[in-house]
């Protein structure tokens, strides 16, 4: 992973890199601002940072994490985890900055857990991470797995499928908990394994004063509004985040 937000999200989530890797310009304050493990630590110089990213301009610092261990999903999604769950299925989506786009959006929005289906854009590979600003570090993730086991896993759940077009408009669904927000990719919408376990169709609308402006919304776009709308129903929603004290200017 590279980038110093990036690698601040691991360490926030307690991961711990194997070694990190700090371009010698930036190596003292990023040392000090990240609180690193002087041990863990490698100062590199400008070639070798650009021989190790995947950048066209490299990062002041990358680090290498291992893969977490793998988790069953009953361990999250069983009986004891509570009737307020709502899970994000990632549908064949393919592309890593919509997948990244996802994860953070259910890391702002509150999700329980994403889950991905096989064919998807793989959620720890470099663009996934960078497009996810490191909020993977901090979900319950679960790749390749059926939409058939998440629905046996929480069988009093509404199986909500986000369609471009035909569904119910989001804005006036119940959206009850527990959830599954099943998103597909753009072209290709929904699988067949996935509209067999959809309990619900919703769509978002598009403004009706640019009528044929854009045929649909991305993947991440899509998922993003949805998962808003999600936690704005739940109770005590939607703190502003300017009236935090000390806000953090968010990117």
């Amino acid at each position: 992973m590279e980038g110093a937000d990036v690698v601040a999200a691991a360490l926030r989530a307690g991961h711990r890199p194997q070694a990190v890797f700090l371009r010698e310009e930036a190596a003292g304050e990023l040392c000090e601002r990240l609180g690193l493990d002087p041990a863990s630590v490698f100062v590199v110089t400008e070639r070798v940072a650009a021989r190790i990213s995947s950048l066209e301009t490299p990062a002041d610092v990358a680090a290498v994490l291992p893969l977490p261990p793998r988790r069953s999903l009953a361990s999250v999604l069983g009986p004891a985890s509570g009737y307020d769950l709502l899970v994000v299925y990632v549908d064949g989506v393919q592309d890593p900055g919509n997948v990244g786009t996802l994860l953070r959006a259910a890391a702002a929005f509150g999700a329980s857990a994403v889950v991905t289906s096989a064919g998807c854009a793989d959620l720890h590979g470099p663009k996934t991470v960078r497009a996810s600003m490191g909020a993977l570090f901090g979900l319950k993730v679960f790749p390749e797995v059926a939409l058939a086991e998440v629905a046996g896993q929480l069988p009093e759940a509404t199986v909500y499928g986000l369609s471009a077009h035909g569904g119910s408009p989001i804005s006036a669904a119940a959206l009850r908990r527990p959830a599954v927000l099943v998103v597909g990719a753009e072209r290709a919408g929904l699988s067949r394994a996935a509209l067999a376990h959809v309990t619900e169709h919703v769509t978002i609308p598009l403004s009706p004063l640019v009528p044929g402006a854009v045929e649909s919304l991305n993947a991440g776009v899509a998922g993003a509004i949805a998962l808003y709308e999600f936690s704005r129903r739940s109770a005590g929603a939607f703190e502003d985040p300017s009236r935090r004290t000390g806000a953090a200017q968010e990117g």
